[in-house]
């Protein structure tokens, strides 16, 4: 990897030249000067510079010892070292007690130029290979980069952990219009990231960026995050003025599967703006009832009404509580008129309301829950007979 570019060295001679009064002459690893107060010199090799690259140290050179040697005048030369490798020399021309000085201030400052440019380039391939990550794992082309793998441990991310991904949609306004989009998508990533510990954001087009939220626990409820992306939307506001519209898609709790979370994000912002445009934030889990009528795709719908069943019939070897549901939907939620019509005690049938709530995290005592678990059991209870 080429440390000292051709580009920097001129930006050190330039730099250096305005405050010291002696010529500056930049050599890369093999002696040659890449960069010089004397444009001539550019492109010729530096005999003193070779010296001091054998040595790896200072080489000072005198009038007389400047005679013997091509293309060298008297003066210092030094090594520019990174990363305890020399990657370069520095010459400057004059007395060597004179300017010896001020070599060893260059150095210091083309070394601290060198490590900023070096920080520079690692924060934009870090950037450039979680976007290339993130964008094959939420459109699930896992081929399409090589060593995701390695990039995913890059990034400390885990293959069975509970993960999500939220949507952020920007909307540009009149005070956001002087701004760039790399300094809004830049400035947006920063404030998530910041929020979201341990999760990595990346922009997907000029308008959205995407969130892979790592969640804290395995416990993650959903209905936490409405709080939490509504003050995201109002820090962005105040502090990049600009709006957004925020979804939160479903947890996966493999990594590999995260794209099904980002199809449902991408659901849920596309029906929370419709159904209900005066709001910012859009979460799956609170939406999915309204959004099980919509005229979306139905592949979400069929994923997570097979989930709700399997939870039950899975603890239902008898039926018992399949069964009860359909009568409590029959008998309009009538405690009494089902309990009789399934010839048990109240207790019993109080036991088997809460086991099946217990188990599918959906009350059938409330309407729209109740709702939820008959629709899982009409589109599901044929194929299990």
């Amino acid at each position: 990897m080429e440390y000292l570019s051709k580009g920097l060295a001129e930006s050190i001679v330039e730099r250096t030249m305005n405050v010291v009064n002696y010529n500056i002459n930049i050599m890369n690893e093999n002696g040659v000067i890449i960069a010089s107060g004397d444009k001539e010199r550019i492109g010729t090799i530096h005999e003193g510079s070779i010296i001091a690259l054998q040595r790896k140290s200072e080489f000072n050179v005198s009038e007389n010892e400047s005679k013997k040697l091509q293309g060298v005048h008297p003066g210092t030369n030094i090594v520019i070292e990174f990363q305890n490798r020399v990657v370069g020399v520095i010459g400057i021309t004059g007395k060597p007690k004179e300017v010896l000085g001020y070599a060893k201030l260059i150095k210091m400052t083309a070394e601290m130029m060198i490590e900023q440019e070096h920080v520079i380039k690692e924060l934009e391939w870090n950037n450039r290979i979680k976007e290339e990550m993130i964008l094959a794992l939420i459109y699930n082309k896992p081929d399409s980069v090589i060593l995701l793998d390695e990039y995913i441990k890059k990034f400390k991310l885990q293959n069975n952990h509970p993960m999500n991904i939220f949507i952020i949609e920007l909307i540009p306004n009149d005070s956001s219009s002087a701004k760039t989009e790399l300094d809004i998508s830049s400035r947006v990533i920063n404030i998530l990231e910041g929020v979201f510990k341990g999760s990595q954001a990346c922009v997907v087009n000029s308008k959205t960026i995407v969130l892979l939220h790592k969640c804290s626990t395995h416990n993650n409820k959903n209905e936490d995050y409405t709080e939490k992306l509504k003050k995201i939307n109002e820090k962005i506001k105040y502090e990049i003025e600009i709006d957004t519209k925020i979804a939160a898609g479903k947890i996966q709790n493999k990594l590999s599967e995260i794209y099904k979370s980002f199809d449902i994000a991408n659901e849920a912002l596309t029906f929370g703006k419709k159904m209900h445009p005066k709001d910012n934030v859009y979460i799956f889990e609170i939406l999915k009832y309204d959004m099980l009528f919509s005229q979306n795709s139905e592949k979400w719908k069929v994923n997570e009404l097979k989930e709700t069943y399997e939870l039950i019939a899975l603890h239902d070897k008898s039926k018992a509580l399949r069964e009860t549901l359909k009568v409590l939907i029959g008998e309009n939620g009538e405690l009494n008129n089902v309990a009789n019509k399934l010839f048990i005690h109240r207790n019993t049938l109080s036991y088997r309301l809460d086991k099946i709530y217990k188990l599918t995290d959906r009350n059938p005592r409330k309407y729209t829950d109740l709702f939820w678990l008959y629709s899982a059991i009409i589109n599901f209870e044929i194929d299990n007979n």
